[in-house]
């Protein structure tokens, strides 16, 4: 008998879920940073063990308080993927605070048919702190339906976490071949290497004004050609990211660049371009042509 299904991880920003992810999957497939929001898409990949297959999906963090439609779209996505999913994780960060849910998102999650809680960052904390942290949760989100509590703080508590999950999966035959790890196209993940880095490199709230989009990727017999194009929001911002002299925007490309040859074990020819795009965080327009669903 073998179990097949699809795994979400939900929670709100910084909570863990893209770490939590990469664990799991044993590469480092989804952006992580310490500021919120590095997520912005459904990212999957495909964890086969023995008897079960993980169709495991990274999502964007929920945003209590949406100032546009930005925001909404990425508690969309998120949202969208917990309804797809076989068994809905809720990623809980035991060095936050519970923010208020989204009333769609708790609207959902309070009749989820297979929500398990999974506690990050207990490492971080001494024994009597982490346990009283655990029993706090528990008490606050006692309402939800869950089917299983697990620290997964430390590698040793990833065999439980898989266990508990595989267990809810349903009874079916694998959804995809053993040795296959995503089914995203490469350029998706070299978008958000490259996201990585503007983060990485910019300060305050620029990051968050930036998107990134592939705008050609050509594969070559010894170098793969790539050309990406920066969007930035306002004719103030584009500056920043070019630096004095083009020095920044050639430390990010250049960073980027070694990364992505790490990724696809190939030499790269990385070329940037850096655009305004007005207010793109606002545009439903603007926001589908770079890949995002909105409400």
């Amino acid at each position: 008998m073998t179990r097949a299904g699809f795994v979400a991880l939900l929670g709100f920003p910084n909570a863990g879920k893209s770490t939590l992810f990469n664990r799991l999957v044993g590469e480092r497939l989804a952006a992580i940073t310490p500021k919120p929001q590095t997520t912005r898409f459904n990212i999957s990949a495909v964890l086969t063990r023995e008897n079960i297959q993980y169709a495991f999906v990274d999502t964007p963090g929920w945003i209590s308080q949406p100032k546009n439609i930005w925001h909404k779209a990425l508690t969309h996505q998120s949202l969208s993927a917990a309804r797809d999913a076989d068994v809905q994780v809720w990623v809980l960060s035991l060095q936050q605070r519970m923010e208020s849910l989204p009333d769609s998102v708790e609207a959902f999650l309070l009749k989820a048919p297979a929500l398990v809680a999974a506690f990050t960052h207990g490492d971080l904390l001494a024994p009597d702190e982490r346990t009283t942290r655990i029993a706090i949760l528990q008490q606050e989100l006692a309402r939800f339906p869950f089917k299983g509590w697990i620290d997964v703080s430390t590698d040793q508590s990833l065999d439980d976490f898989l266990t508990l999950v595989g267990n809810l999966l349903p009874e079916s035959p694998f959804l995809y071949p053993t040795d296959i790890l995503t089914t995203l196209p490469t350029r998706f993940f070299v978008a958000e290497i490259l996201r990585e880095v503007l983060f990485m490199y910019l300060r305050e709230e620029l990051p968050y004004g930036t998107e990134v989009e592939i705008i050609q990727y050509k594969e070559g017999e010894h170098q793969d050609y790539i050309a990406a194009t920066i969007y930035v929001e306002k004719d103030s911002h584009k500056p920043i990211v070019i630096g004095q002299g083009g020095k920044m925007l050639k430390k990010i490309g250049m960073t980027a660049r070694q990364q992505i040859e790490q990724f696809i074990q190939k030499p790269v020819y990385l070329e940037l371009y850096v655009k305004v795009a007005p207010h793109w965080r606002r545009s439903v327009h603007r926001l589908h042509s770079l890949g995002y669903k909105t409400p």
